[in-house]
């Protein structure tokens, strides 16, 4: 298994041989010898290449998969090793380690100094992957932006269930407004690049109302750079209320009032099995359950 995944990657035997140190003629054997004692054909050549079969691309996933889980296992010896007390793997979408990680981290190194703590920002979908994966310990993420969720296997509560706000600046003619949905979308928007959930949820928005989708005048990569610009008086965004909540309380952004409009997104924190989990890791899990936003802080 350990050739053919190899040799898949590579895409030659040549190549395979480099990587692992291993003779080209000892690699091939081994893997002729496994496709006559399964009576399967794993490659074919192309030109100078190696290229999978159909079956060979069926096995390669679960192969991959296997390797991938080989090496968290040597990761996860080596942190035992460099880290005696204990490490922490967090990983969630950019609204919980900007918004909700950073204070539940501090609560948590209060208690545990002793522990590591790794934290990094992917997308909802990548966040639970990775705990599948064993790459983290504790995965927070938007249960809404997952696609088909596998999670039948972790335990997974429900932390808060965030809205989506439409807002401009203060100085905006719909600052504070009730109006329609339709007169909303006229407007011009600063929204987060194509591919961004939140775009996604505004242009499903205009689909389920039946209205003609907004115009995006203004992209950004990053979520900070968008309310900027909405701050400084340009333009209407969508966004979570978690992150708008700060800007609305210092009266540099402004809530329309969409009629009709509400749309939430469930905040979920996911782990492995709680049995087996380190005592500190469910103290974190503790201290995100007990330490939730504040609920004015998201509402209308």
């Amino acid at each position: 298994m350990m050739l053919f995944y190899h040799v898949a990657l590579a895409g030659s035997v040549t190549e395979a041989s480099k990587r692992l140190n291993i003779s080209q003629p000892a690699i091939s054997a081994q893997i002729r010898s496994f496709e006559k004692q399964y009576n399967v054909i794993l490659f074919e050549k192309k030109g100078r290449n190696l290229v999978l079969t159909a079956f060979g691309q069926k096995l390669f996933k679960p192969t991959e998969k296997l390797f991938n889980l080989a090496d968290q296992i040597e990761v996860m010896i080596e942190d035992y090793h460099n880290h005696p007390r204990g490490k922490l793997r967090i990983t969630g979408n950019y609204l919980a380690t900007s918004v909700l990680i950073p204070k539940w981290a501090s609560l948590f190194k209060q208690k545990y100094p002793e522990v590591e703590v790794e934290i990094s920002t992917v997308n909802s979908q990548h966040a639970l992957d990775r705990l599948m994966n064993y790459e983290a310990d504790i995965a927070i993420f938007g249960n809404g932006e997952i696609t088909n969720p596998n999670t039948q296997s972790l335990h997974c509560i429900e932390l808060y269930r965030d809205e989506f706000k439409f807002v401009v600046a203060p100085s905006h003619k719909f600052a504070n407004k009730q109006i329609s949905i339709e007169e909303m979308m006229k407007e011009p928007f600063i929204m987060r690049e194509e591919g961004s959930i939140t775009r996604k949820r505004l242009f499903e928005l205009c689909k389920i109302n039946d209205v003609s989708a907004p115009k995006i005048e203004l992209q950004f990569n990053g979520l900070n750079e968008t309310i900027q610009a909405v701050v400084a008086g340009y333009g209407v965004s969508f966004v979570s209320s978690l992150i708008a909540s700060q800007y609305i309380q210092r009266r540099e952004l402004a809530v329309v009032d969409v009629i009709g409009v509400r749309f939430t997104n469930k905040i979920v924190l996911c782990s492995r099995d709680k049995n087996s989990l380190e005592g500190f890791i469910r103290d974190f899990i503790l201290i995100a359950q007990k330490d939730k936003p504040v609920e004015e802080n998201v509402s209308h």
